[in-house]
């Protein structure tokens, strides 16, 4: 893969677990899609169009389960939504070209989102999110592929325990985020309240819940730096 950004926050075993990740799961979403019955054209047709596992994943639940191609894209839409938050956030700090914020929009996955708004310099927080961009998209491509071609050889991607990796990838990446008390008093009260919730409420709202201790953030606001830590 390329070379990493130099005089950045970024460190190269960061971007391999980023790269494998979005590989295996490419593999695993590929496979799913191909159960589904898919056809394998436009499995990868999605993985060249739209960056999200989810999104895809979501298009394939709703049209297996009996729905129309609109009801599929649709779902995916509603799933993808956060992606607009994540642009939202990081837009402000990107370049002013329109050409490149048209590749920063097409490039937006959680993971270098967050890691690229560690830095606090506007240039190393550009070099950052171009870096993991390619080493989330080409993976992302690659695995793909490879997921049309060994779909039929492999039925069960949870039986690989490919399943895991996504949620390993981002526990990966918060944990250097938990530098300080309130960064840490957040993710413990999100994990707190996802673990309490998860069997008492339908499926994806415990996750959901668990965003709103974020709010504990605007603390910050009114709290003296040297008290937060």
């Amino acid at each position: 893969m390329q070379q990493l950004p130099t005089g950045t926050q970024l460190v190269r075993g960061e971007a391999w677990a980023i790269g494998l990740t979005y590989f295996t799961v490419a593999i695993t979403v590929s496979i799913v899609h191909r159960t589904a019955g898919t056809d394998p054209w436009l499995i990868v047709a999605a993985a060249l169009i739209v960056n999200s596992a989810t999104a895809t994943l979501a298009f394939a639940s709703a049209t297996a389960s009996g729905g129309s191609a609109v009801t599929g894209v649709l779902s995916s839409w509603i799933v993808s939504t956060r992606f607009g938050l994540l642009a939202a956030t990081i837009a402000p700090r990107l370049w002013s070209s329109r050409k490149k914020r048209l590749f920063a929009a097409y490039s937006c996955f959680d993971p270098n989102v967050a890691l690229a708004l560690r830095e606090e310099e506007d240039s190393n927080l550009r070099r950052v999110y171009v870096s993991l961009s390619l080493w989330l998209i080409i993976p992302w491509w690659v695995g793909s592929v490879v997921g049309v071609f060994v779909g039929n050889i492999i039925s069960n991607p949870l039986a690989l325990g490919l399943d895991v990796m996504f949620p390993a990838l981002f526990v990966a990446l918060l944990w250097r985020q938990l530098d300080h008390g309130l960064s840490k008093l957040v993710g413990l009260a999100g994990a707190a309240v996802a673990l309490g919730t998860v069997e008492f409420v339908p499926g994806g709202l415990p996750i959901l819940l668990a965003a709103f201790t974020a709010l504990l953030g605007l603390r910050k606001k009114n709290t003296p730096p040297n008290e937060l830590h």
